[in-house]
Protein backbone atom coordinates (compact mmCIF):
# COMPACT_ATOMS: atom_id res chain seq x y z
CA UNK A 1 0.00 0.00 0.00
CA UNK A 2 1.36 3.59 -1.35
CA UNK A 3 -1.01 5.98 0.09
CA UNK A 4 -1.00 7.15 2.98
CA UNK A 5 -4.29 7.13 5.34
CA UNK A 6 -4.26 11.47 4.95
CA UNK A 7 -4.53 11.03 1.46
CA UNK A 8 -6.85 8.70 1.29
CA UNK A 9 -9.28 10.83 3.77
CA UNK A 10 -8.57 13.87 0.98
CA UNK A 11 -9.35 11.89 -1.53
CA UNK A 12 -12.35 10.35 -0.31
CA UNK A 13 -13.86 14.39 1.04
CA UNK A 14 -13.46 15.73 -2.42
CA UNK A 15 -15.30 12.58 -3.86
CA UNK A 16 -18.30 12.63 -1.74
CA UNK A 17 -17.83 16.64 -0.91
CA UNK A 18 -18.75 17.82 -4.93
CA UNK A 19 -20.24 16.19 -8.01
CA UNK A 20 -17.40 17.09 -10.17
CA UNK A 21 -17.21 13.94 -12.62
CA UNK A 22 -13.99 15.03 -13.11
CA UNK A 23 -12.89 13.79 -9.48
CA UNK A 24 -14.15 10.45 -9.97
CA UNK A 25 -11.20 9.17 -11.86
CA UNK A 26 -9.40 8.75 -8.49
CA UNK A 27 -11.76 6.21 -7.04
CA UNK A 28 -9.87 3.77 -9.84
CA UNK A 29 -6.77 5.26 -8.05
CA UNK A 30 -8.23 3.77 -4.60
CA UNK A 31 -9.42 0.60 -5.30
CA UNK A 32 -5.86 -0.09 -7.08
CA UNK A 33 -4.44 0.46 -3.77
CA UNK A 34 -6.73 -2.00 -2.22
CA UNK A 35 -4.68 -5.23 -2.79
CA UNK A 36 -3.72 -8.35 -0.58
CA UNK A 37 0.03 -8.09 0.15
CA UNK A 38 1.97 -10.65 -1.67
CA UNK A 39 3.19 -12.08 1.38
CA UNK A 40 0.05 -11.85 3.78
CA UNK A 41 1.58 -12.32 7.00
CA UNK A 42 2.26 -8.85 6.57
CA UNK A 43 -1.74 -8.23 7.51
CA UNK A 44 -0.88 -9.66 10.62
CA UNK A 45 0.79 -6.19 11.26
CA UNK A 46 -1.73 -3.78 12.99
CA UNK A 47 -0.53 -0.53 10.79
CA UNK A 48 -0.94 -2.75 7.50
CA UNK A 49 -4.39 -3.95 8.53
CA UNK A 50 -5.27 -0.99 9.76
CA UNK A 51 -4.18 0.91 6.74
CA UNK A 52 -6.25 -1.47 4.37
CA UNK A 53 -9.25 -1.45 6.59
CA UNK A 54 -9.28 2.11 6.32
CA UNK A 55 -9.58 2.28 2.31
CA UNK A 56 -12.35 -0.67 2.63
CA UNK A 57 -14.20 1.88 4.70
CA UNK A 58 -13.27 5.46 2.50
CA UNK A 59 -14.63 3.19 -0.55
CA UNK A 60 -18.22 2.43 0.37
CA UNK A 61 -18.33 5.60 1.87
CA UNK A 62 -17.78 6.88 -1.52
CA UNK A 63 -20.04 4.39 -3.30
CA UNK A 64 -22.83 5.09 -1.46
CA UNK A 65 -22.47 8.60 -1.72
CA UNK A 66 -22.52 7.47 -5.57
CA UNK A 67 -25.72 5.61 -4.80
CA UNK A 68 -27.59 8.78 -3.12
CA UNK A 69 -26.59 10.71 -6.17
CA UNK A 70 -27.75 8.34 -8.34
CA UNK A 71 -24.75 7.59 -10.69
CA UNK A 72 -25.44 3.64 -10.18
CA UNK A 73 -28.95 3.95 -11.24
CA UNK A 74 -29.33 3.32 -14.90
CA UNK A 75 -32.10 5.73 -15.88
CA UNK A 76 -35.39 5.53 -17.99
CA UNK A 77 -35.55 5.45 -21.26
CA UNK A 78 -37.51 8.81 -21.18
CA UNK A 79 -34.84 10.50 -19.27
CA UNK A 80 -32.10 8.38 -20.80
CA UNK A 81 -29.31 9.91 -23.01
CA UNK A 82 -25.97 8.19 -24.09
CA UNK A 83 -23.99 9.92 -22.43
CA UNK A 84 -25.51 9.32 -19.10
CA UNK A 85 -25.72 5.81 -19.75
CA UNK A 86 -22.31 5.73 -20.72
CA UNK A 87 -21.26 7.65 -17.14
CA UNK A 88 -23.61 5.17 -14.97
CA UNK A 89 -22.11 1.94 -16.94
CA UNK A 90 -18.89 3.25 -16.23
CA UNK A 91 -19.32 3.87 -12.63
CA UNK A 92 -21.32 0.54 -12.24
CA UNK A 93 -17.78 -0.91 -14.10
CA UNK A 94 -15.71 0.80 -11.35
CA UNK A 95 -18.04 -0.45 -8.49
CA UNK A 96 -17.67 -4.05 -9.66
CA UNK A 97 -14.18 -3.52 -9.24
CA UNK A 98 -14.44 -2.87 -5.71
CA UNK A 99 -16.95 -5.96 -4.93
CA UNK A 100 -14.37 -7.90 -6.59
CA UNK A 101 -11.40 -7.12 -4.68
CA UNK A 102 -13.94 -7.33 -1.14
CA UNK A 103 -14.61 -10.82 -2.07
CA UNK A 104 -10.70 -11.40 -2.54
CA UNK A 105 -10.46 -9.96 0.48
CA UNK A 106 -13.00 -12.54 1.91
CA UNK A 107 -12.09 -15.85 0.43
CA UNK A 108 -8.24 -15.49 -0.26
CA UNK A 109 -6.94 -14.14 3.53
CA UNK A 110 -5.96 -17.42 5.09
CA UNK A 111 -6.06 -16.28 8.64
CA UNK A 112 -8.42 -14.21 11.26
CA UNK A 113 -8.60 -10.69 10.44
CA UNK A 114 -10.96 -7.89 10.86
CA UNK A 115 -10.01 -6.80 7.48
CA UNK A 116 -12.31 -9.99 6.20
CA UNK A 117 -14.83 -9.13 8.72
CA UNK A 118 -15.25 -5.68 7.93
CA UNK A 119 -14.92 -6.74 3.79
CA UNK A 120 -18.40 -9.25 4.73
CA UNK A 121 -20.44 -6.01 6.27
CA UNK A 122 -19.20 -3.36 3.31
CA UNK A 123 -20.32 -6.25 0.99
CA UNK A 124 -23.86 -6.99 1.94
CA UNK A 125 -24.76 -2.99 3.14
CA UNK A 126 -23.94 -2.85 -0.59
CA UNK A 127 -26.41 -5.71 -1.51
CA UNK A 128 -28.81 -4.04 0.78
CA UNK A 129 -28.36 -0.68 -1.64
CA UNK A 130 -28.45 -2.35 -4.64
CA UNK A 131 -31.98 -3.81 -3.38
CA UNK A 132 -32.75 -0.11 -3.84
CA UNK A 133 -31.37 1.39 -6.30
CA UNK A 134 -30.69 -1.59 -8.94
CA UNK A 135 -34.80 -1.93 -8.99
CA UNK A 136 -36.92 -1.82 -12.09
CA UNK A 137 -38.65 1.24 -10.88
CA UNK A 138 -38.40 2.98 -7.98
CA UNK A 139 -40.71 1.06 -4.97
CA UNK A 140 -40.56 -2.08 -7.08
CA UNK A 141 -39.36 -5.42 -5.01
CA UNK A 142 -35.57 -6.65 -5.60
CA UNK A 143 -33.15 -8.55 -4.43
CA UNK A 144 -29.66 -8.43 -5.70
CA UNK A 145 -29.31 -12.73 -6.67
CA UNK A 146 -25.90 -12.30 -8.50
CA UNK A 147 -24.16 -10.27 -6.19
CA UNK A 148 -25.34 -12.60 -2.96
CA UNK A 149 -24.20 -15.96 -5.37
CA UNK A 150 -20.67 -14.62 -5.90
CA UNK A 151 -21.04 -13.74 -2.22
CA UNK A 152 -21.99 -17.53 -1.17
CA UNK A 153 -18.57 -18.69 -3.71
CA UNK A 154 -16.08 -16.58 -1.69
CA UNK A 155 -17.29 -17.82 1.42
CA UNK A 156 -16.91 -21.31 0.24
CA UNK A 157 -13.71 -20.48 -1.17
CA UNK A 158 -12.74 -18.94 2.59
CA UNK A 159 -10.16 -21.08 4.13
CA UNK A 160 -10.29 -17.88 7.19
CA UNK A 161 -9.14 -19.60 10.60
CA UNK A 162 -10.32 -22.68 8.82
CA UNK A 163 -10.34 -25.36 11.46
CA UNK A 164 -12.90 -28.30 11.23
CA UNK A 165 -13.32 -30.09 14.48
CA UNK A 166 -13.11 -33.21 13.64
CA UNK A 167 -13.00 -34.52 17.66
CA UNK A 168 -17.12 -32.84 18.34
CA UNK A 169 -19.29 -32.02 15.15
CA UNK A 170 -17.12 -31.52 11.96
CA UNK A 171 -18.47 -28.33 11.71
CA UNK A 172 -16.36 -25.85 10.65
CA UNK A 173 -15.01 -23.09 12.63
CA UNK A 174 -14.29 -20.47 9.53
CA UNK A 175 -14.40 -17.23 10.89
CA UNK A 176 -16.30 -15.81 7.71
CA UNK A 177 -18.96 -18.32 8.07
CA UNK A 178 -19.25 -18.03 11.50
CA UNK A 179 -19.85 -14.54 11.45
CA UNK A 180 -22.05 -14.88 8.47
CA UNK A 181 -24.02 -17.61 10.06
CA UNK A 182 -24.87 -15.70 13.88
CA UNK A 183 -24.58 -11.84 12.19
CA UNK A 184 -26.75 -12.61 9.05
CA UNK A 185 -28.18 -15.62 7.94
CA UNK A 186 -29.84 -16.66 11.38
CA UNK A 187 -31.17 -13.15 11.83
CA UNK A 188 -32.97 -12.54 8.08
CA UNK A 189 -35.88 -14.15 6.22
CA UNK A 190 -34.82 -12.92 3.04
CA UNK A 191 -31.27 -14.11 3.44
CA UNK A 192 -32.23 -17.71 3.94
CA UNK A 193 -34.41 -18.23 1.25
CA UNK A 194 -32.78 -16.65 -1.11
CA UNK A 195 -29.01 -18.33 0.05
CA UNK A 196 -30.87 -21.88 0.03
CA UNK A 197 -32.23 -20.59 -3.35
CA UNK A 198 -28.47 -19.56 -4.79
CA UNK A 199 -26.84 -22.37 -3.04
CA UNK A 200 -29.24 -25.14 -5.48
CA UNK A 201 -28.25 -22.78 -8.39
CA UNK A 202 -24.42 -23.46 -7.65
CA UNK A 203 -24.48 -27.25 -7.19
CA UNK A 204 -26.13 -28.02 -10.15
CA UNK A 205 -23.03 -26.09 -11.98
CA UNK A 206 -20.57 -28.08 -12.61
CA UNK A 207 -18.14 -25.19 -12.39
CA UNK A 208 -18.87 -24.99 -8.44
CA UNK A 209 -20.21 -28.62 -7.30
CA UNK A 210 -16.93 -29.95 -6.39
CA UNK A 211 -16.08 -27.07 -4.06
CA UNK A 212 -19.45 -26.78 -2.28
CA UNK A 213 -19.63 -30.77 -1.65
CA UNK A 214 -16.18 -30.81 -0.19
CA UNK A 215 -17.05 -27.98 2.23
CA UNK A 216 -19.93 -29.59 4.26
CA UNK A 217 -18.21 -28.66 7.49
CA UNK A 218 -19.43 -25.08 6.15
CA UNK A 219 -22.90 -26.29 5.50
CA UNK A 220 -22.92 -27.83 9.25
CA UNK A 221 -21.86 -24.37 10.44
CA UNK A 222 -24.90 -22.71 8.51
CA UNK A 223 -27.91 -24.69 9.30
CA UNK A 224 -27.23 -26.25 12.59
CA UNK A 225 -29.51 -24.13 14.45
CA UNK A 226 -33.35 -23.67 14.53
CA UNK A 227 -34.13 -20.22 13.23
CA UNK A 228 -35.08 -21.53 9.95
CA UNK A 229 -37.13 -19.36 8.03
CA UNK A 230 -40.06 -22.14 7.63
CA UNK A 231 -40.32 -22.08 11.27
CA UNK A 232 -43.30 -20.81 12.85
CA UNK A 233 -41.28 -20.02 15.65
CA UNK A 234 -38.22 -18.09 13.98
CA UNK A 235 -39.20 -14.89 14.33
CA UNK A 236 -36.73 -13.45 11.50
CA UNK A 237 -36.33 -9.94 10.42
CA UNK A 238 -36.18 -8.87 6.81
CA UNK A 239 -32.45 -7.20 5.29
CA UNK A 240 -33.21 -5.45 2.32
CA UNK A 241 -35.81 -2.54 2.25
CA UNK A 242 -38.22 -4.31 -0.25
CA UNK A 243 -37.97 -7.72 -0.87
CA UNK A 244 -39.85 -9.86 -3.35
CA UNK A 245 -42.84 -11.84 -2.03
CA UNK A 246 -41.24 -15.00 -3.28
CA UNK A 247 -39.93 -15.16 0.39
CA UNK A 248 -43.22 -15.61 2.11
CA UNK A 249 -43.03 -19.08 -0.69
CA UNK A 250 -42.27 -21.44 2.41
CA UNK A 251 -43.18 -24.37 0.39
CA UNK A 252 -40.21 -23.17 -2.49
CA UNK A 253 -37.65 -22.65 0.62
CA UNK A 254 -38.03 -25.86 1.77
CA UNK A 255 -37.61 -27.37 -1.54
CA UNK A 256 -34.52 -26.10 -2.13
CA UNK A 257 -33.28 -26.68 1.58
CA UNK A 258 -34.20 -30.25 0.75
CA UNK A 259 -31.84 -30.32 -3.06
CA UNK A 260 -29.10 -29.24 -1.20
CA UNK A 261 -29.52 -31.38 2.22
CA UNK A 262 -29.65 -34.76 -0.52
CA UNK A 263 -27.10 -33.57 -2.41
CA UNK A 264 -24.40 -33.10 0.33
CA UNK A 265 -25.97 -36.21 1.84
CA UNK A 266 -24.49 -37.69 -1.16
CA UNK A 267 -20.98 -35.97 -1.22
CA UNK A 268 -17.83 -36.63 1.39
CA UNK A 269 -18.65 -36.87 5.14
CA UNK A 270 -16.29 -37.46 7.79
CA UNK A 271 -17.52 -40.05 10.49
CA UNK A 272 -18.06 -37.18 12.65
CA UNK A 273 -20.38 -35.59 10.21
CA UNK A 274 -22.55 -38.23 9.51
CA UNK A 275 -22.47 -38.59 13.26
CA UNK A 276 -23.42 -34.74 13.89
CA UNK A 277 -26.00 -34.79 10.86
CA UNK A 278 -27.96 -37.87 12.43
CA UNK A 279 -27.87 -36.23 15.44
CA UNK A 280 -29.79 -33.36 14.38
CA UNK A 281 -31.69 -34.98 12.08
CA UNK A 282 -34.99 -35.42 13.21
CA UNK A 283 -35.11 -32.06 14.99
CA UNK A 284 -33.58 -29.57 12.33
CA UNK A 285 -33.90 -31.24 8.93
CA UNK A 286 -36.72 -33.68 8.43
CA UNK A 287 -39.40 -30.61 9.68
CA UNK A 288 -37.82 -28.41 7.29
CA UNK A 289 -38.25 -30.65 4.05
CA UNK A 290 -40.47 -30.71 1.71
CA UNK A 291 -40.60 -34.25 0.99
CA UNK A 292 -38.94 -35.99 4.50
CA UNK A 293 -39.51 -39.34 3.08
CA UNK A 294 -36.62 -38.76 0.32
CA UNK A 295 -34.54 -39.24 3.39
CA UNK A 296 -35.70 -43.00 3.97
CA UNK A 297 -32.18 -44.29 1.92
CA UNK A 298 -30.21 -42.62 3.69
CA UNK A 299 -31.54 -43.56 7.18
CA UNK A 300 -31.89 -46.81 6.06
CA UNK A 301 -28.48 -47.12 4.87
CA UNK A 302 -26.86 -45.57 8.00
CA UNK A 303 -29.23 -48.08 9.99
CA UNK A 304 -27.77 -50.97 8.01
CA UNK A 305 -24.10 -49.53 7.95
CA UNK A 306 -23.10 -51.76 10.97
CA UNK A 307 -23.63 -55.18 9.17
CA UNK A 308 -21.22 -53.84 6.16
CA UNK A 309 -18.97 -51.73 8.08
CA UNK A 310 -16.92 -52.77 11.58
CA UNK A 311 -16.17 -49.02 11.77
CA UNK A 312 -19.58 -47.82 12.02
CA UNK A 313 -19.73 -47.51 15.92
CA UNK A 314 -22.57 -45.41 17.02
CA UNK A 315 -24.16 -44.77 13.65
CA UNK A 316 -26.96 -46.98 13.24
CA UNK A 317 -28.02 -45.87 16.81
CA UNK A 318 -28.11 -42.41 15.52
CA UNK A 319 -30.19 -43.31 12.89
CA UNK A 320 -32.78 -44.39 15.20
CA UNK A 321 -34.21 -41.19 16.06
CA UNK A 322 -34.79 -39.82 12.17
CA UNK A 323 -35.87 -43.77 11.20
CA UNK A 324 -38.50 -43.74 13.96
CA UNK A 325 -39.58 -39.88 12.98
CA UNK A 326 -40.49 -41.14 9.59
CA UNK A 327 -41.73 -44.59 10.65
CA UNK A 328 -44.30 -42.71 12.78
CA UNK A 329 -44.93 -39.94 10.74
CA UNK A 330 -44.96 -40.54 7.34
CA UNK A 331 -45.59 -44.59 7.82
CA UNK A 332 -41.91 -46.05 7.03
CA UNK A 333 -42.25 -49.59 6.38
CA UNK A 334 -38.92 -51.10 7.11
CA UNK A 335 -38.89 -54.58 6.98
CA UNK A 336 -37.20 -56.99 9.67
CA UNK A 337 -36.60 -53.42 12.18
CA UNK A 338 -36.11 -55.51 15.22
CA UNK A 339 -33.96 -57.46 14.33
CA UNK A 340 -32.14 -54.68 13.07
CA UNK A 341 -32.24 -53.36 16.75
CA UNK A 342 -31.59 -56.60 18.02
CA UNK A 343 -28.13 -56.42 16.25
CA UNK A 344 -27.17 -52.88 17.26
CA UNK A 345 -27.08 -54.50 20.80
CA UNK A 346 -23.43 -55.10 21.48
CA UNK A 347 -21.17 -54.66 24.36
CA UNK A 348 -19.83 -51.46 22.80
CA UNK A 349 -23.19 -50.03 23.54
CA UNK A 350 -22.70 -50.31 27.27
CA UNK A 351 -19.74 -47.25 26.71
CA UNK A 352 -20.59 -44.89 23.94
CA UNK A 353 -21.95 -41.75 25.04
CA UNK A 354 -25.12 -41.95 22.88
CA UNK A 355 -26.41 -44.78 25.67
CA UNK A 356 -29.03 -43.30 26.81
CA UNK A 357 -30.56 -41.78 23.70
CA UNK A 358 -30.75 -45.23 22.54
CA UNK A 359 -32.19 -46.54 25.92
CA UNK A 360 -35.16 -44.09 24.96
CA UNK A 361 -35.73 -45.16 21.88
CA UNK A 362 -35.56 -48.29 22.37
CA UNK A 363 -38.19 -48.02 25.38
CA UNK A 364 -40.36 -46.24 22.82
CA UNK A 365 -40.06 -49.09 20.38
CA UNK A 366 -40.25 -52.17 23.31
CA UNK A 367 -43.77 -50.81 24.62
CA UNK A 368 -46.22 -52.14 22.22
CA UNK A 369 -47.96 -55.02 23.63
CA UNK A 370 -48.42 -56.73 20.20
CA UNK A 371 -45.22 -57.70 20.27
CA UNK A 372 -44.05 -61.45 20.39
CA UNK A 373 -42.75 -62.54 23.93
CA UNK A 374 -40.26 -64.73 22.62
CA UNK A 375 -38.97 -61.35 20.84
CA UNK A 376 -39.17 -59.30 23.83
CA UNK A 377 -37.28 -62.31 25.96
CA UNK A 378 -34.54 -62.06 23.27
CA UNK A 379 -33.81 -58.38 24.40
CA UNK A 380 -34.31 -58.71 27.91
CA UNK A 381 -31.85 -61.61 27.60
CA UNK A 382 -29.16 -60.04 25.52
CA UNK A 383 -29.15 -57.25 27.81
CA UNK A 384 -29.28 -58.72 31.11
CA UNK A 385 -26.11 -61.01 29.51
CA UNK A 386 -23.99 -57.57 28.40
CA UNK A 387 -24.44 -56.55 32.31
CA UNK A 388 -21.82 -59.65 33.17
CA UNK A 389 -19.10 -57.42 31.09
CA UNK A 390 -20.95 -53.79 31.64
CA UNK A 391 -19.71 -50.95 33.79
CA UNK A 392 -21.70 -49.71 36.89
CA UNK A 393 -22.89 -47.02 35.43
CA UNK A 394 -24.49 -48.71 32.12
CA UNK A 395 -26.02 -51.77 34.60
CA UNK A 396 -28.19 -49.07 36.72
CA UNK A 397 -29.73 -48.37 33.63
CA UNK A 398 -30.18 -51.76 32.47
CA UNK A 399 -31.87 -53.06 35.34
CA UNK A 400 -34.76 -50.78 35.68
CA UNK A 401 -34.94 -51.22 31.89
CA UNK A 402 -35.46 -54.96 32.48
CA UNK A 403 -37.87 -54.71 34.75
CA UNK A 404 -39.85 -52.47 33.24
CA UNK A 405 -40.26 -54.27 30.12
CA UNK A 406 -41.25 -57.64 32.47
CA UNK A 407 -44.04 -55.63 33.65
CA UNK A 408 -44.91 -54.38 30.44
CA UNK A 409 -45.07 -58.50 28.66
CA UNK A 410 -45.95 -60.45 31.70
CA UNK A 411 -45.41 -63.22 29.79
CA UNK A 412 -41.64 -63.18 30.30
CA UNK A 413 -41.58 -63.58 34.01
CA UNK A 414 -41.13 -67.36 33.59
CA UNK A 415 -37.52 -66.08 32.62
CA UNK A 416 -37.61 -65.24 36.37
CA UNK A 417 -40.18 -67.85 38.25
CA UNK A 418 -40.17 -71.13 35.73
CA UNK A 419 -42.35 -73.75 37.83
CA UNK A 420 -40.32 -76.70 36.16
CA UNK A 421 -37.61 -75.77 38.56
CA UNK A 422 -39.55 -74.66 41.23
CA UNK A 423 -39.95 -76.61 44.96
CA UNK A 424 -42.38 -77.58 46.91
CA UNK A 425 -42.94 -79.93 50.04
CA UNK A 426 -45.47 -81.86 48.65
CA UNK A 427 -43.73 -82.85 45.99
CA UNK A 428 -42.91 -87.30 46.10
CA UNK A 429 -38.97 -88.64 46.30
CA UNK A 430 -38.78 -89.24 42.74
CA UNK A 431 -39.81 -85.78 41.64
CA UNK A 432 -37.39 -84.13 44.18
CA UNK A 433 -34.96 -86.16 42.57
CA UNK A 434 -35.62 -85.32 38.97
CA UNK A 435 -36.15 -81.48 40.41
CA UNK A 436 -32.33 -81.98 41.08
CA UNK A 437 -30.99 -84.04 38.10
CA UNK A 438 -32.51 -80.87 35.51
CA UNK A 439 -30.58 -78.32 37.78
CA UNK A 440 -27.56 -80.45 37.41
CA UNK A 441 -27.88 -80.96 33.64
CA UNK A 442 -28.99 -77.35 33.32
CA UNK A 443 -27.59 -75.59 30.02
CA UNK A 444 -28.73 -72.40 29.07
CA UNK A 445 -31.04 -72.70 25.79
CA UNK A 446 -30.44 -69.09 24.62
CA UNK A 447 -28.39 -68.53 21.94
CA UNK A 448 -26.35 -65.76 21.75
CA UNK A 449 -24.85 -65.68 18.31
CA UNK A 450 -28.53 -66.48 16.34
CA UNK A 451 -29.57 -62.63 15.03
CA UNK A 452 -33.10 -63.18 14.59
CA UNK A 453 -34.79 -62.12 18.51
CA UNK A 454 -37.70 -64.85 17.53
CA UNK A 455 -35.18 -68.07 16.95
CA UNK A 456 -32.71 -67.19 19.94
CA UNK A 457 -34.84 -69.72 22.81
CA UNK A 458 -34.47 -66.75 25.41
CA UNK A 459 -37.76 -66.94 26.74
CA UNK A 460 -36.97 -70.61 27.03
CA UNK A 461 -33.65 -69.37 29.50
CA UNK A 462 -33.36 -67.80 32.83
CA UNK A 463 -32.32 -64.69 34.06
CA UNK A 464 -29.70 -65.88 35.94
CA UNK A 465 -27.14 -63.08 35.49
CA UNK A 466 -29.34 -60.65 37.79
CA UNK A 467 -28.95 -63.32 40.31
CA UNK A 468 -25.40 -62.92 39.79
CA UNK A 469 -25.49 -59.04 39.66
CA UNK A 470 -26.76 -59.30 43.31
CA UNK A 471 -23.39 -59.97 44.14
CA UNK A 472 -21.62 -57.04 42.56
CA UNK A 473 -18.77 -55.56 43.91
CA UNK A 474 -20.70 -51.94 43.28
CA UNK A 475 -23.38 -51.47 46.13
CA UNK A 476 -25.65 -49.58 43.81
CA UNK A 477 -25.92 -52.65 41.24
CA UNK A 478 -25.97 -55.04 44.12
CA UNK A 479 -28.77 -52.98 45.91
CA UNK A 480 -30.66 -52.27 42.41
CA UNK A 481 -30.53 -55.86 41.47
CA UNK A 482 -32.33 -57.24 44.62
CA UNK A 483 -35.68 -55.73 42.95
CA UNK A 484 -35.86 -58.95 41.37
CA UNK A 485 -35.76 -60.79 44.73
CA UNK A 486 -38.63 -59.32 45.38
CA UNK A 487 -42.48 -59.36 44.86
CA UNK A 488 -43.45 -57.23 41.47
CA UNK A 489 -45.18 -54.14 43.56
CA UNK A 490 -43.94 -51.13 41.86
CA UNK A 491 -45.57 -50.62 38.34
CA UNK A 492 -42.68 -49.50 36.90
CA UNK A 493 -39.51 -47.02 37.17
CA UNK A 494 -38.81 -43.89 35.35
CA UNK A 495 -36.06 -44.23 33.29
CA UNK A 496 -35.32 -40.76 33.49
CA UNK A 497 -33.95 -41.62 37.13
CA UNK A 498 -31.08 -44.50 35.49
CA UNK A 499 -30.34 -42.66 31.71
CA UNK A 500 -27.76 -40.32 33.07
CA UNK A 501 -25.81 -42.46 35.35
CA UNK A 502 -21.96 -42.28 35.15
CA UNK A 503 -18.80 -43.30 36.92
CA UNK A 504 -18.54 -39.75 38.83
CA UNK A 505 -22.67 -39.84 39.53
CA UNK A 506 -22.07 -43.24 40.91
CA UNK A 507 -18.93 -42.27 43.16
CA UNK A 508 -20.49 -38.86 44.02
CA UNK A 509 -23.45 -41.02 45.69
CA UNK A 510 -21.41 -43.23 47.89
CA UNK A 511 -19.63 -40.80 49.00
CA UNK A 512 -22.39 -38.56 50.12
CA UNK A 513 -24.36 -41.91 51.83
CA UNK A 514 -24.95 -41.89 55.28
CA UNK A 515 -23.63 -44.91 57.01
CA UNK A 516 -25.57 -46.39 59.72
CA UNK A 517 -22.38 -47.74 61.35
CA UNK A 518 -18.81 -47.29 60.22
CA UNK A 519 -16.59 -49.98 58.98
CA UNK A 520 -14.35 -51.25 61.49
CA UNK A 521 -10.91 -51.21 60.09
CA UNK A 522 -7.75 -53.07 61.59
CA UNK A 523 -4.35 -53.51 61.12
CA UNK A 524 -0.65 -53.60 62.53
CA UNK A 525 1.80 -50.81 62.33
CA UNK A 526 5.17 -51.90 59.95
CA UNK A 527 8.08 -50.55 59.55
CA UNK A 528 10.21 -52.42 57.01
CA UNK A 529 8.81 -54.89 55.08
CA UNK A 530 11.25 -57.59 56.07
CA UNK A 531 12.94 -58.47 59.74
CA UNK A 532 15.38 -60.56 57.85
CA UNK A 533 18.37 -57.99 56.92
CA UNK A 534 20.36 -60.51 55.32
CA UNK A 535 17.26 -61.28 52.82
CA UNK A 536 17.36 -65.10 53.12
CA UNK A 537 13.51 -65.66 53.11
CA UNK A 538 11.14 -65.24 55.30
CA UNK A 539 9.49 -61.99 56.47
CA UNK A 540 8.40 -61.46 60.07
CA UNK A 541 4.46 -60.87 60.52
CA UNK A 542 5.54 -57.29 62.84
CA UNK A 543 8.61 -55.36 62.27
CA UNK A 544 9.79 -52.83 59.76
CA UNK A 545 7.43 -52.59 57.07
CA UNK A 546 8.29 -50.01 54.15
CA UNK A 547 4.82 -47.48 54.64
CA UNK A 548 4.08 -47.00 58.51
CA UNK A 549 0.25 -47.22 58.95
CA UNK A 550 -0.76 -48.96 56.11
CA UNK A 551 -2.32 -52.80 56.14
CA UNK A 552 -0.59 -55.25 53.78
Amino acid sequence: MVLLISEIKDIAKRLTAAGDRKQYNSIIKLINELVIPENVTQLEEDETEKNLRFLVMSLFQIFRKLFSRGDLTLPSSKKSTLEKEQFVNWCRKVYEAFKTKLLAIISDIPFETSLGLDSLDVYLQLAELESTHFASEKGAPFFPNKTFRKLIIALWSSNMGEIEDVKSSGASENLIIVEFTEKYYTKFADIQYYFQSEFNQLLEDPAYQDLLLKNVGKWLALVNHDKHCSSVDADLEIFVPNPPQAIENESKFKSNFEKNWLSLLNGQLSLQQYKSILLILHKRIIPHFHTPTKLMDFLTDSYNLQSSNKNAGVVPILALNGLFELMKRFNLEYPNFYMKLYQIINPDLMHVKYRARFFRLMDVFLSSTHLSAHLVASFIKKLARLTLESPPSAIVTVIPFIYNLIRKHPNCMIMLHNPAFISNPFQTPDQVANLKTLKENYVDPFDVHESDPELTHALDSSLWELASLMEHYHPNVATLAKIFAQPFKKLSYNMEDFLDWNYDSLLNAESSRKLKTLPTLEFEAFTNVFDNEDGDGEASSQGNVYLPGVAW
